[in-house]
């Protein structure tokens, strides 16, 4: 048998969101917005990337302090899920605050050194929102608009002329203030034949990993459910304040809440 928690979310934009230049809606941050069948969508690409980054903000925020996790918290590292890390990540990785390369929450694990002097753990948010090989409990939608797009022009100032640059005059579309946004996240909150539980470390078969290390030992009942979906879905989704690109150009800011 499987539980499910819906959760309705409804995004409105505080600024414009530019409209991505992608044909793939699945590709990510360049498609903050996308069209599927002529309607506006933020992808769920999108909002599951803000929603990842703002669970990771609440991690460090909440139990990194002066250069290191508090006793007890050392499993709550959040990962970086990238096979290459650009320099300021590296950066980040060296400040201690994301574990390091290597580290990401791929299963089954593939580094043969792990069980063998070396050992990694599933991070707090790959567990909800799922890593290479293995799924996790939050499932992000797309969120759809009723709204048609507008269209905005860019262009560079000539240096010398203090004109438009000849040929930099460019449309580009975008979604106006006040469009609304609306969709369902799922929440898994059992699955028997799994033997998965929200809230609670699941039973993984690779022996190599040390699996939801961070929630070892623990059990919940209903309202510890409850209280679990609040701190690490609902409130980090109600946090999300900005999504897609040209932030610098007044675009991006959006309000979140549940319904």
């Amino acid at each position: 048998m499987i539980k499910e928690k819906n959760i309705q979310i409804q995004a409105i934009t505080k600024e414009p969101l530019r409209i991505g230049g992608k044909k793939d809606p699945l590709s990510g941050a360049d498609n903050p917005v996308t069209r599927v069948g002529g309607r506006l969508v933020i992808p769920g690409s999108s909002l599951k990337g803000a929603l990842r980054a703002e669970i990771e903000r609440f991690l460090v925020d909440s139990y990194y302090d002066n250069g290191r996790w508090r006793d007890g918290f050392e499993h709550f590292k959040p990962c970086i899920p990238a096979d290459e890390l650009s320099v300021d990540e590296i950066q980040l990785v060296k400040a201690g605050k994301y574990r390091e390369q290597g580290g990401n929450c791929r299963y089954p694990c593939i580094d043969k050194k792990c069980g063998k002097g070396k050992s990694h753990s599933i991070c707090p948010v790959c567990y909800l929102l799922g890593s290479m090989g293995l799924n996790g409990f939050v499932r992000i939608p797309f969120l759809y608009a009723d709204t048609s797009a507008s269209e905005l022009y860019s262009s560079r100032i000539d240096r010398a002329t203090k004109t438009i640059a000849h040929g930099t005059n460019r449309p580009y579309e975008l979604v106006p203030d006040g469009t609304v946004f609306k969709g369902m996240v799922t929440v898994l909150l059992e699955d028997t034949i799994l033997n998965w539980k929200l809230g609670e470390p699941r039973n993984l078969g690779e022996a190599r990993t040390q699996g939801d290390k961070w929630l070892e030992g623990k059990r919940v009942d209903e309202k510890a459910q409850e209280d679990f979906i609040k701190a690490y879905i609902t409130d980090r989704l109600n946090a999300i304040k900005v999504i897609g690109g040209y932030k610098s150009k007044g675009f991006g800011v959006v309000e979140i809440s549940i319904q």
